[in-house]
């Protein structure tokens, strides 16, 4: 069943609502533009920087966060074991835990958790670790880092090679590529980390990038204080904090990357593609669906950057797709809460199962490998609902945020001319994603 299972991101719910797919997707349309024209008319300064800042609740010491010690080798172990379990397991999704445990704990699950209590990817990622580790045994070079390292760009190569896999390859999920595809990322970073250091080589790791994007969205914010080794943790209102977020062309180029990837997720799955792909395998497979994602990924990009030419003529700014790419960040965790969050609370029971036997041996280590799955958890007009929300929920966060970028930047009647050009696009994404997500 998980093997069938794996790539149906956004189980059911699609047919399941009490109206049509158009009359979802004008309603969450009529909602966007309404906000839009209320926030012009009510919203006048910027407070989301005010609000961000959040209350502080307690202090936490470096020197005595075990949890953190704790959680860092648990991370790593589970990463040497999903490695291990893609060279020895069973090569199939149904007994190998390194699918579940990439596709949905790693790639879902760790976004979902940024959302909620934001940098952990920092502080637990085994890459983070080994990169450290590897700093202290290098010796120092005087040599400074390149350009292209410098940049962020090369950041963007590991997100695109990941939605390759997940979306496009014909076979992405063996864990055979998935044990090859892991160890060649981790020997990159850590080749880079020996030769210029990790706060070099983080530059890389493009999934840190991004999931540090979406831990704006927090509801927790982490300060260092004047004390020693001492931080302080705030609680704030959800979402404000990605206000303080500033996008690089590159970081901005990989927001637009997961978004058009998790795009082509819903689009991969609709009549029109079928059509194109049916009867298609392997590699035959594999070129139309690369087709389609570079397609559905560069639509995504053009359209976003289009209105930003035409904002910036508006304002004179000519950093002003950059200066607004944190609205894309509620956009782009709305469109993966829709389509994969029923995939982390169905498909992600197959976890609990497999730890149990990672490698498909027979072992039942903790007594959880014939636990069954529970596939009416969540029931399927429940998940409808859910991904009806998220999507506008989603774009109206990012309405609020270009907003108040927009009247903290610009005069009032500016910053609402130069709004009208992303207005138009959230609405095309709205419009796209909504259909795609309701059938």
């Amino acid at each position: 069943m998980t093997s069938l299972l794996i790539f149906a991101h956004g189980v059911g719910g699609r047919l399941d609502l009490p109206l049509s797919k158009w009359q979802v997707a004008w309603a969450g349309v009529v909602a966007l533009v309404f906000s839009f024209a209320a926030l012009g008319y009510f919203w006048h300064r910027p407070l989301l920087k005010k609000l961000s800042i959040g209350h502080p609740i307690f202090n936490a010491l470096d020197r005595s966060n075990l949890f953190k010690v704790v959680f860092r080798c648990i991370s790593l172990f589970l990463f040497s074991v999903v490695i291990i379990a893609g060279f020895i397991g069973q090569d199939n999704t149904v007994a190998n835990l390194a699918p579940v445990t990439v596709f949905v704990v790693f790639w879902i699950g760790m976004a979902c958790a940024s959302v909620l209590f934001g940098h952990i990817w920092k502080e637990i990622s085994p890459w983070e670790t080994l990169g450290k580790l590897v700093d202290r045994i290098r010796k120092e070079h005087d040599e400074p880092a390149p350009r292209w390292l410098t940049s962020g760009w090369i950041a963007l190569a590991p997100i695109s090679v990941f939605h390759w896999f997940e979306l496009a390859y014909h076979d992405g999920a063996s864990p055979r590529i998935l044990g090859w595809w892991i160890l060649i990322y981790t020997l990159g970073l850590m080749g880079i980390t020996w030769k210029w250091g990790w706060e070099q080589a983080r530059k890389a790791e493009g999934f840190g990038v991004l999931f540090g994007a979406l831990a704006e969205l927090s509801p927790f914010r982490v300060k260092e204080t004047e004390a020693h080794n001492s931080r302080k943790v705030f609680i704030r209102a959800p979402f404000v904090g990605v206000s303080n977020y500033e996008t690089s062309p590159a970081q901005l180029a990989i927001v637009l990357a997961a978004l058009g990837g998790t795009a082509f997720d819903g689009f991969s799955r609709t009549r029109f593609w079928g059509e194109i792909i049916f009867g298609r395998g392997k590699w035959e497979l594999t070129f139309f669906n690369t087709i389609g994602l570079i397609w559905i990924v560069a639509v995504v990009g053009v359209t976003y950057h289009l209105a930003g030419k035409l904002g910036s003529r508006t304002t004179g700014d000519s950093r002003f797709s950059e200066r607004f790419g944190a609205s894309l960040v509620p956009i782009l965790f709305g469109y993966d809460l829709a389509h994969y969050f029923s995939l982390l609370l169905l498909e992600g029971q197959a976890f609990k199962v497999l730890i149990s036997d990672p490698f498909g041996k027979g072992w039942d280590v903790f007594g959880t490998a014939t636990d069954p799955i529970n596939w009416t958890l969540i029931p399927s007009g429940a998940i409808g609902w859910v991904q009806v929300f998220s999507i506008v929920g989603g774009h109206l966060v990012g309405v609020l945020v270009s907003h108040d970028r927009g009247v903290e930047k610009f005069e009032l009647q500016k910053a609402m001319r130069s709004q009208y050009p992303m207005l138009a696009v959230m609405v095309l994404y709205t419009l796209f994603g909504l259909v795609l997500m309701t059938g």
